[in-house]
């Protein structure tokens, strides 16, 4: 893998691990402020999907499904195959989300 693209996916990985502390800090301490984080872990990966022009998965949601960053429209997105939804959110609206609890996220333990 070249250097760039090396750092891309260093710099993607390190974005989503930040995403998921946030939201399992946001459970588990809840009154720590978390906000900040979620943005900017968001923000990032937002970032690298518009740069490398891709579809960014962030994680599985809880019970089953996906959460997703689509370039193309700029949301985050997602998707529960079971009851056929798909959700689109700006970023705000997905950071108030997951602060209430909303779209958590399948495996804790990335």
């Amino acid at each position: 893998m070249p250097p760039v693209e090396n750092h891309v996916a260093e710099t993607l990985l390190l974005a989503k691990k930040q995403l998921i502390r946030a939201i399992i800090q946001s459970k588990t301490k809840p009154y720590l402020p978390v906000w900040g984080e979620l943005f900017t872990s968001l923000r990032d990966i937002a970032r690298i999907g518009q740069e490398t022009k891709e579809n960014i998965k962030l994680y599985s949601l809880q019970p089953t499904g996906s959460m997703w960053y689509l370039y193309k429209e700029n949301r985050f997105h997602a998707d529960l195959p079971d009851p056929g939804i798909s959700i689109s959110l700006s970023q705000e609206q997905l950071i108030e989300a997951l602060l209430k609890g909303s779209f958590s996220p399948k495996n804790t333990s990335a």
